[in-house]
């Protein structure tokens, strides 16, 4: 049993497994409900205009979708980038146009990717399988991306594409560290940096070798690294808000470059600078011309259509876009009353998401004593175990701690939610979907280091000081864990839209602004 249990602890089997417990329930009952909800009404219908289906197999009915669809090949849709419109389009051509199974189809493999691919990066960061495991499933039972996941919405995709940016940003590291020489004393290579500050007359007095600053490699040609700003000019190609991620890959880059040429002695600052002077040049190339190369080309069919017309896809995409974005206002006159009203029910600010105040309702229906709901929530203990996970990474980077890993995890979390503070136009919860896998994350290395912290004790006879073998708060962590996983399950009937009975629906929707 036991070479079993050591067989069975291998990367690849943690990963298959969290593919398994993310897809089973996104596939299952994907149908249902079987007819478009929410935004459903735009961006399936938009998907299948790309296909050429004629209006009848669409659902373009009123007069202002067939306008749109002569102006713009699209519907009320326009406003948004065309990738992820042509993503599901891609499950639309498998399953039919006019299924909701194949509508959704493309939305449910993306979300499952999302979960492989935060197993993956926990395998990267820790290289234990059981962690890899654990991310992969607490990415999976977040609820938010789920519930998103089982929808023809676009946010699951820029989801999906700024994961498999930072995945590859983390890729990017790997390769260029194991480029990287260590430093060198008197022609002989030692492992590290020596971590103490020695002054250099101080070491001529001691006879003491200060170590040669390594010779850092600074390629241009960095795949991962172009591979990560493709992602990332994905993400934006399927919402402008996507372009966030970018932001904050160029801030870890920059940190991370800048400790790969820092050496004992030497201020950071100018350690900043060299790689600036070095690292820029490439970092343009990747984070800004091919974003940019990608969020063209995912126009190219659309130019097709209206023969290459360049500055009428300038002028009525985004221009008229952002002119759509920025004009949007959170309220309107309401003319009954004279008062300034919110025009969307479910709007809600920025600061408000973590705690989830005003999760979105998108589909709802009541029938002889049983309610049907898909509640777009996130997980209550990923978020709000955030007042913990979060301010604990930024200690362990910061702190004495350094660890670029936490970094990573917070960079992608912070880049992706604060510009939202930022923002005028009405904001949604849901737009908390490219940050909810890297809660999730969060939620995960907290949990890791809780299961391995110990005791420090001190024999009371000889004063020695040694690290307890026990681990006291391991059953803290692994109880958090399986709570993520029951609350999952306890909110699956109003994150599937399954019916229940009113009094089982009121046990779950705890709050009245949850309604």
């Amino acid at each position: 049993m036991l070479g079993l249990a050591q067989k069975l602890n291998r990367p690849v089997f943690a990963v298959l497994a969290v593919a398994m417990i993310a897809a089973v329930p996104r596939f299952t009952g994907l149908s249902s409900p079987d007819a478009r909800v929410f935004d459903e009404f735009y961006y399936s219908k938009s998907a299948c205009i790309l296909l050429g289906e004629p209006n009848h197999v669409c659902g373009v009915q009123s007069s202002d979708e067939k306008y749109w669809r002569k102006t713009q090949w699209d519907v009320g849709s326009w406003v948004h980038p065309p990738l992820g419109k042509w993503m599901i389009a891609m499950g639309e051509k498998l399953f039919g146009a006019d299924s909701p199974f194949g509508w959704r189809f493309s939305s449910a493999v993306a979300g499952t990717l999302i979960c492989v691919m935060i197993a993956g990066i926990a395998q990267i960061l820790w290289g234990r399988p059981i962690w890899t495991f654990v991310a992969g499933l607490l990415a999976s039972v977040e609820s938010l991306d789920f519930v998103l996941s089982r929808l023809a919405l676009l946010d699951i995709f820029v989801a999906f594409w700024a994961v498999l940016g930072f995945f590859c940003l983390l890729l990017d590291r790997r390769w260029i560290d194991r480029r990287t020489p260590p430093d060198e004393i008197g022609g002989a290579q030692v492992p590290a940096p020596v971590p103490a500050e020695v002054p250099a007359e101080v070491g001529a007095e001691v006879g003491a070798e200060v170590p040669r600053p390594r010779r850092v490699p600074s390629p241009v040609w960095r795949p991962w690294r172009f591979a990560a700003g493709a992602a990332f000019g994905a993400a934006a190609s399927v919402k402008w808000s996507g372009a966030f991620a970018i932001a904050g890959a160029v801030l870890l880059t920059y940190a991370w470059e800048t400790s790969r040429r820092r050496r004992p002695g030497a201020r950071r600052r100018s350690s900043f600078f060299r790689a600036f002077a070095w690292e820029t040049f490439g970092m343009l190339l990747a984070f800004l011309i091919i974003p940019g190369a990608v969020y063209v080309s995912t126009w190219l069919p659309w130019l097709h259509h209206f023969g290459w017309n360049f500055s009428r896809w300038w002028a009525d995409n985004q221009v008229a876009a952002w002119d759509y974005h920025r004009s949007l206002t959170w309220t309107a006159l309401d003319r009954k009353t004279g008062r300034y009203t919110p025009t969307h029910p479910y709007f809600s600010h920025a600061y408000t998401w973590l705690a989830m105040t005003r999760p979105v309702s998108m589909f709802a229906k009541r029938y002889a004593g049983t309610q049907r709901e898909i509640l777009a929530i996130g997980n209550p203990v990923i978020f709000w175990a955030t007042a913990w996970t979060l301010p604990y990474l930024g200690w362990k980077w910061w702190g004495r701690h350094k660890d670029w890993r936490a970094g990573l995890v917070l960079g992608a979390v912070l880049a992706q939610y604060l510009p939202w503070f930022a923002v005028s136009r009405p904001q949604f919860f849901f737009y908390m979907s490219p940050v909810s896998p890297f809660l999730a994350l969060a939620a995960a290395y907290a949990a890791r280091d809780l299961s391995d912290m110990t005791w420090i004790l001190r024999d009371e006879a000889t004063g020695a000081v040694f690290e307890s073998t026990r681990h006291p708060y391991r059953p803290i962590a692994w109880g958090l864990v399986g709570l993520a996983v029951g609350m999952f399950w306890w909110f699956y009937p109003v994150l599937t839209g399954a019916p229940i009975s009113i009094d089982h629906w009121n046990l779950i929707v705890w709050f009245r602004s949850w309604i």
